[in-house]
């Protein structure tokens, strides 16, 4: 869970968006959540692309690159060609191709492009029902002594119902980023009105209203993200490697359960964590696997290697009651072959900066000075606010402290941590124990524990001595920080306290080991790679409830130094790269030119189908008309009515319920002015 959410329940609010009173029967049909125009500017020149493309997994030969086609009337299979250049104008085509796709997997298509040349910039685009896609933008990773610099955009925690992804918007215009690592917590299984920003304007909820469970629900759920133009944006101009966190499939999974998953009324566990894996697979820019694993590694030549970890479905046990309870089992985050894998390619790992993408914070966050009353020696009192911090690796210390020992015994330098989940923005020193704490002989306050070079045990926060790597957290893009959660006075006292000496508990410091903290800013992490150095700048947005905020540098850049592993904090941040790439085009016309459609009525996808006892529509009018919609048997009779009358733009999402009709084959009628679109639709 994020650290945000257990600071403060969550205030939910009510607010009911008033729809045309028209006569309808109610019986037959349910209106979910609309979302306005002005969130969702659905541009009909964009179709049947209205996702947008992406690309990811970069290797030095290949890349994936992913497309959806919104299909126009029948459901049926499509056929989409691909092409792939070296050059904005298409002029030359390095690879092409050709595949189908169709309801199985969303419409989505996802091709592994073979044969590219390392360390290289290329443009793509889809054509598919005689129209093209919009170009977009991918790059390979290099091989040997090709790169001296790279440049990565650190992100996670894009809530749509938290705000606006200006972030992403700011990192589409960089042209000289290798990829953009999202390290989880890509969607928000909420319902419209859970975990949401009061201060949004009415017209941005989550789609579909309610929680998402099902497959129809998660899909839906990535179509509402995907259409958001600057998640869009950055897609189509940067290449991204992914990994999920919880709320891919529900908040604080692990991978025989999960916190906010009721069996008694959501159904199996390992169903919906099938089903939320597979949605994952089918929308994201991801190489496929047989066994659905995410974890995985991605050489940039002998400057960097990453390292993409699983710490939610993969081997995560279910976390402790309490802080402190014994790891006696041992608890294991990462599971046994995972965890084997992992320490592996840490031995092995010949390239000079070892970058772990990591969901939750590895290092030991102490926050017992917040315990309730002043209570601070009262170790009851620390749980209450220690264990608000559970979800973290400081609840699995044996296999935390195994990778530790990896890297201390096996001599290897130069790791470091990229991680996401907190909402919050961190440097670390990485190290097992910072501080004695809690130990009753010293009412639980933190002793230091200096470190021994005898047994290379400890930390001394003055030199550095103890930290095996360093460790950079990643704010969140839009979902709720401290200050939202729990106003700014307190945000800003818990953030001067948590790593500052205590004149009231002695000059007892916390966390030594924490060398700079942000808690109130949404933005990303742009790390710079280089032979020396690797830094990380903290980029912030102005704010998240209006679009298109701008950014500033936050006035830290943490770095590490070749061999040093430990953090330096530099006020200045690095400068771009020597090599700018040229956006992928915009404009259209030539090889680009997209299709001349002028409706002002598109279905997005209708759910389930086959069905039983309800379908819902995904369906957005650019225009205010009034929406008819009817169900027609296979001899032409008209079973069914649905008269929603005159209604405004935007999203809107229709359970039309089923019930009292007869299994077999239908025609769905919707009509919105003076457009018809046909549906297939199959009650078994």
């Amino acid at each position: 869970m994020k650290l945000i959410l257990k600071l403060l329940p969550v205030l939910l609010f009510f607010l009911f968006i008033q729809q045309n009173s028209n006569a309808q029967d109610t019986h037959h049909l349910r209106i979910g959540r609309i979302a306005g125009s002005s969130s969702l500017p659905l541009n009909p020149a964009l179709a049947p692309f209205y996702h947008g493309v992406a690309s990811g997994d970069p290797l030095s030969d290949r890349v994936i690159i992913w497309t959806r086609v919104t299909p126009p009337g029948n459901d049926t299979t499509i056929s989409v060609t691909y092409f792939v250049s070296t050059d904005t104008n298409f002029t030359t085509i390095v690879a092409t191709g050709q595949l189908n796709t169709d309801t199985a997997r969303d419409y989505t298509v996802k091709v592994d492009v073979t044969g590219l040349q390392p360390n290289t910039y290329y443009y793509y685009y889809f054509r598919a029902l005689n129209t093209n896609s919009i170009a977009g933008r991918a790059k390979t990773a290099p091989t040997g002594t090709q790169s001296n610099h790279l440049k990565f955009a650190i992100v996670s925690c894009n809530n749509y119902n938290g705000g606006y992804f200006s972030a992403f918007r700011r990192i589409a215009s960089r042209n000289d980023v290798d990829a953009v690592i999202h390290l989880g917590d890509y969607i928000y299984e909420y319902d419209s009105i859970g975990y949401r920003n009061s201060g949004l304007p009415t017209n941005r909820f989550n789609i579909p209203s309610n929680e998402i469970v099902s497959l129809a629900d998660y899909r839906t759920r990535y179509s509402l993200y995907r259409l958001d133009p600057d998640l869009r944006e950055v897609h189509r101009q940067q290449s991204f490697i992914t990994i999920w966190d919880d709320h891919e499939s529900t908040n604080d999974s692990y991978k025989d359960g999960a916190e906010n998953h009721q069996p008694a009324t959501e159904g199996n566990w390992f169903v919906r964590k099938a089903v939320s894996k597979r949605v994952y697979f089918e929308w994201m820019p991801i190489r496929n696997t047989v066994d659905t694993s995410i974890y995985r590694k991605i050489s940039y030549g002998n400057l960097a290697e990453l390292i993409m970890i699983d710490t939610r479905l993969e081997g995560r046990m279910q976390p402790p009651v309490n802080f402190n309870d014994p790891d006696t089992l041992p608890r294991t985050m990462l599971g046994s072959t995972q965890f084997n894998w992992f320490t592996q390619n840490l031995k092995n790992s010949t390239a000079r900066w070892k970058i772990i993408g990591n969901q939750i914070l590895f290092s030991t966050t102490n926050v017992g000075f917040a315990a309730p009353s002043g209570a601070v020696t009262n170790i009851d009192s620390i749980k209450s606010v220690e264990n608000l911090f559970i979800d973290n690796w400081e609840s699995y210390p044996v296999q935390r402290n195994r990778i530790i020992d990896t890297l201390r015994n096996n001599n290897i330098n130069n790791v470091v941590f990229v991680t996401g989940d907190s909402h919050a923005s961190w440097a670390f020193d990485v190290t097992k124990q910072p501080v004695r704490y809690p130990v009753a002989l010293f009412n639980n306050i933190p002793q230091p524990n200096t470190y021994d070079t005898v047994t290379r045990e400890g930390y001394t926060a003055s030199t550095g001595a103890g930290s095996w790597a360093v460790e950079y957290g990643t704010p969140s893009i839009s979902s709720q920080n401290f200050d939202e959660a729990v106003g700014a006075a307190t945000a800003a006292g818990f953030e001067l306290a948590i790593n500052n000496p205590q004149p009231l508990l002695g000059g007892a410091n916390y966390n030594p080991h924490l060398k700079y903290v942000d808690l109130d800013r949404h933005g990303y992490i742009l790390l710079d790679v280089k032979q020396d150095s690797v830094q990380a700048d903290f980029y912030f947005v102005q704010n998240v409830l209006t679009q298109n905020s701008t950014e500033s540098f936050g006035g830290i850049g943490a770095t590490t130094r070749h061999l040093e592993n430990r953090v330096r904090r530099n006020t200045l941040a690095t400068g771009p790269k020597s090599t700018q790439a040229l956006q992928a085009p915009s404009a259209f016309g030539g090889p680009l030119g997209l299709g001349n459609r002028t409706n002002t009525l598109e279905v997005l996808n209708m759910f389930p189908n086959p069905a039983t006892e309800f379908v819902m529509l995904n369906l957005t009018t650019l225009k205010k008309q009034i929406l008819n919609i009817k169900l027609i048997d296979m001899s032409g009779k008209v079973v069914r009515v649905f008269d929603r009358g005159l209604q405004d733009s935007g999203y809107h999402q229709l359970f039309l319920e089923l019930d009292g009709l007869q299994k077999g084959q239908y025609i769905c009628s919707i009509q919105s002015g003076e457009e018809t679109m046909i549906k297939k639709l199959i009650i078994k």
